[in-house]
């Protein structure tokens, strides 16, 4: 007899034990329990969380058939433990029953992993960089989802889902996500939502769908720093004289409504006013030429100089590489799910999913004395789909598996411009924003904020 017989099975079994180990290692202890009293519950809430995560990560075409592999290797982890459910209808039922809660437990748990598995790389220059983005993924077009989700007259685009994440950029990992239809609230509306969740000595770096005035100042009266694109349909000024000190590079974001008056007319009462949003303005250009503006409440130029803050924002475009591999690598640029509710459950975990890929690729990448954006997400993908289905590429453990999931370190000599595909949108860079100077109205509007007496001696 062989000795691939002899020791097949044994490999085989300790391979998805040690899947369960490291999917164990970033599972919390407390609020996810593997047992319960009552007899009758076949998916305790850790079963759900292991089972919807080997889910996300399946290759099935449908999610019948990636249930059946997930919960196949559930059953060989868990061999001591009563049989979790049989159906794909009583997992989704028990995801909409207590699905949520075994999230917001594991996102609690997943953010503090983040700090330790970043280590030091978790803050740069002085600044710790978090990036937000969003991006939308097609569903079926069945009536509920149209009707549920709403559908874009854009290209005859189907129902779809609209998400927003927050993101640590120097490691690449996942900090939280909102998601809604696609005619429902925005990226700006859903990344308030998270606002909170943002650490206080946080900067964040995003692309010129995130301006706003209620958006910027909700950062700045937290303590948030903040580098963000801005466009031609932003509106600045100059030479307001409310900054004690003006530069050439100081603009203002004090939008019509925010003044409490019209195009003409000076407001009779201050009570409906706003103050302005002292900002400042950095030109570059990319690489082609093209002008680039970012905008910063970082007034001081030696604190964050014009090139730190290309530099940082350039960062950000490490999002592109987490949607490539939640998109295409994993496999969710469509979800399967044919009800809204669904839906939204299978979007949720594929998130989990790829959250717990890459705390499981990062800190390898730590204990190897690397960043943890120096894992492949394809790679690592691949390791942990070996290891659902048994397949031991190498006489190697999975841990030393996923130390060898690296990114490629080849330097690209061909183009990287896309083939033109004629069904494809062309995308067209945000312009120059307006950066007029302040008019006679407005200066006078100022002078009479300015006259106000402070709010602590109006008090006495």
């Amino acid at each position: 007899m062989s000795r691939r017989q002899v020791d097949g099975p044994s490999a085989v079994e300790s391979y998805k034990l040690e899947l369960r180990d490291a999917i164990s290692q970033f599972l919390p202890h407390r609020g996810l329990p593997l047992l319960t009293k009552d007899g009758r519950v076949r998916w305790t809430s850790r079963l759900l969380a292991t089972v919807a995560i080997l889910m996300a990560w399946g290759s099935g075409p449908t999610l019948l058939d990636r249930f059946a592999l997930a919960r196949a290797a559930l059953v060989d982890i868990y061999r001591t433990r009563r049989r979790p459910g049989s159906s794909v209808e009583g997992l989704f039922r028990a995801l909409a029953s207590h699905g949520q809660k075994v999230l917001a437990v594991l996102c609690e748990h997943w953010r503090k992993c983040v700090r330790e598995v970043a280590g030091d790389h978790w803050q740069t220059d002085d600044w710790v960089l978090f990036g937000v983005d969003g991006s939308k993924f097609d569903c079926p077009r069945t009536d509920a989802n149209e009707k549920g989700l709403g559908v874009s007259g854009r290209n005859n685009s189907g129902p779809q889902h609209l998400l927003t994440c927050l993101f640590h950029i120097t490691s690449g990992l996942l900090w939280d996500w909102r998601r809604d239809g696609i005619h429902g609230q925005g990226e700006r509306s859903q990344f308030m939502k998270m606002l909170d969740l943002l650490p206080l000595n946080a900067m964040l770096l995003a692309d010129a769908g995130f301006t706003g005035y209620e958006l910027l100042k909700a950062l700045m009266n937290r303590g948030n720093s903040f580098v963000i694109r801005v466009g031609a349909n932003v509106k600045l000024i100059r030479k307001l004289g409310y900054a004690m000190e003006e530069h050439k590079h100081t603009v203002y974001l004090w939008p019509l409504d925010k003044q409490g008056r019209n195009k003409r007319s000076m407001p009779k009462r201050l009570d409906k006013v706003q103050r302005p949003l002292v900002l400042r303005l950095i030109r570059l250009k990319d690489a082609k030429g093209r002008p680039v503006v970012l905008l910063t409440n970082v007034l001081d130029p030696f604190k964050l100089g014009d090139e730190t803050a290309a530099r940082m924002y350039r960062l950000r475009w490490g999002i592109e590489v987490m949607w490539r591999g939640l998109k295409q690598t994993m496999g969710h640029h469509k979800l399967l799910s044919r009800t809204p509710q669904r839906a939204g459950m299978e979007l949720d975990w594929a998130m989990a999913g790829l959250w717990m890929l890459q705390l499981l690729g990062g800190s390898r990448m730590t204990e190897a004395g690397r960043s943890p954006d120096c894992h492949s997400p394809a790679q690592t993908l691949r390791v942990v789909r070996a290891a659902l289905s048994g397949r031991r590429r190498r006489r190697k453990s999975l841990w030393m598996e996923l130390g060898l999931a690296v990114k490629d370190t080849y330097h690209r000599t061909a183009s990287k411009n896309a083939r033109h595909f004629p069904k494809k949108r062309p995308q067209t860079p945000p312009g120059v924003p307006d950066a007029r100077m302040a008019s006679a109205v407005e200066k006078r509007l100022i002078q009479r904020i300015l006259a106000q007496p402070p709010p602590d001696s109006a008090a006495a």
